[in-house]
């Protein structure tokens, strides 16, 4: 196989190893390193020895996001505050409207993903995720089937998941976004309390270099008073020239972006259930907001 027909069939492969090291690693940056880590490997290994050529790939990738899970867990304890996944953005080509709300993506679902171990992240990843059979799974891990599917179930009971479908459209998403969005500029207490889950959740990650809750926010009323205290201001401010509140697309769902002097501060991300916000992330760092790109 020559050099430029190799480098056509790992094209073929890009989006979907991209989107299998961003799955492991939370890390949209780290995830790109590794699938130009894994085009090398390709095009230094003997092709021709290789049967199914995606199939070596997401192998690859797998274990280069396992190498780095392992080293980044030991980095993510020392993190100042809660800490949130890099933002994983919308294809610039496919329009806003045509989007579809993506669970597999979700701030909420990689939040949740921290609490497994490396293998069981991985092999819940390639089956629930990526549609793997545990024979599969068992090859790229290097582990038995029975072991892959005993640390795929396991994964499941750590997450209570019984679903990763979006419960609500996107269209509904949105209503409930702008609701929010409007309860908070008018200052209605009562109003945001009713579109908040009586056990919500609000994660800031300002990484120590953003104003931000160092503790997770929990309970309606709670969430409800830290918005108002808060980010009420910023919306209010928004009427000002320097200072605007958006709408945009980013792991698999739309959120806030709250745009201050031309520089994007506060990203928000909401989860939805049963008609009510039960889970409001917001990317505060500074390093992690400089991935949305500049405005």
């Amino acid at each position: 196989m020559n050099s430029s027909v190799a480098l056509e069939t790992f094209e073929t492969c890009r989006e979907p190893l991209l989107g299998l090291a961003y799955r492991i690693t939370g890390s949209r940056v780290e995830a790109e390193d590794i699938v130009q880590e894994a085009c090398l490997k390709w095009l230094d290994a003997d092709q021709a020895a290789i049967r199914v050529p995606r199939a070596w790939l997401m192998k690859v990738a797998t274990r280069l996001a396992l190498d780095y899970l392992k080293s980044a867990r030991v980095q993510r304890m020392s993190y100042v505050g809660p800490w949130l996944p890099e933002p994983f953005l919308a294809n610039e080509n496919t329009p806003e409207e045509e989007l579809e709300l993506d669970e597999s993506i979700s701030m909420a679902l990689l939040v949740l993903l921290e609490q497994l171990s490396p293998s069981e992240r991985a092999s819940f990843i390639l089956h629930d995720l990526f549609q793997y059979r545990f024979d599969e799974i068992s090859e790229i891990l290097e582990r038995s089937e029975s072991s892959c599917r005993k640390l795929a179930s396991r994964a499941r009971g750590k997450l209570g998941r019984k679903s990763l479908k979006a419960e609500q459209s996107r269209d509904e998403h949105l209503q409930m976004l702008t609701a929010f969005s409007d309860a908070v500029k008018r200052g209605e207490t009562e109003e945001l309390v009713s579109l908040l889950k009586e056990d919500a959740t609000f994660i800031s990650d300002g990484g120590g270099k953003a104003i931000a809750a160092r503790k997770v926010v929990q309970g309606a009323d709670l969430i409800t008073r830290f918005f108002l205290k808060a980010v009420r201001p910023a919306f209010i401010a928004a009427k000002a020239d320097d200072v605007r509140v958006d709408v945009a697309w980013f792991n698999g769902a739309p959120g806030l972006m709250i745009i201050q002097a031309g520089t994007l501060v506060s990203a928000f991300q909401f989860e939805v259930e049963q008609g009510r916000i039960c889970g409001i992330y917001a990317l505060r760092n500074p390093d992690k907001l400089k991935l949305f790109g500049d405005d």
